[in-house]
């Protein structure tokens, strides 16, 4: 899994083009309430500022490999692409904006335990920084 971390002082965020382009592509229907700073749009009937693009959105990261980090990265942002293992948890640590992934992770049932890990959870196992014990219960619920 491809995701974007800010590897300067400042903060996470997307640039305005990148959002144009990200709107585009997604064929979204929206409205420009502000353009200034910010780019700011009403889709959906809820106002989304485009700076804050999820970091991991698959057409983000395709505009990323396409035109780089100074398209994609927002005023005060130097975006960079960082791969994880696909289907694992994340975190993302941060000091004054710049950020870099604390650990990944995959969760486990005590049952899993019990009766050991699917091959495919075990391969997965090997490739995250840890592993945490869920209440399967309380995962059926959510």
């Amino acid at each position: 899994m491809k995701i974007l971390v800010n590897k300067c002082y400042g903060g996470y965020g997307t640039s305005k083009e990148a959002g144009r382009e990200w709107l585009k592509r997604t064929n979204a229907v929206f409205t420009i309430i502000e353009d200034t700073y910010h780019l700011v749009v009403e889709m959906d009937g809820e106002k989304q500022y485009m700076n804050s693009i999820d970091r991991a959105d698959p057409i983000l990261i395709e505009l990323y490999e396409e035109k780089g980090s100074e398209f994609v990265s927002g005023r005060h942002a130097e975006l960079k692409l960082e791969e994880i293992p696909d289907d694992c948890h994340y975190s993302i640590g941060e000091y004054d904006g710049q950020e870099w992934i604390e650990e990944t992770w995959i969760n486990v049932t005590i049952d899993e335990l019990k009766t050991g890990l699917s091959e495919d959870k075990q391969a997965l196992a090997q490739r995250v920084s840890c592993m945490r014990l869920v209440d399967e219960h309380k995962d059926k619920m959510q």
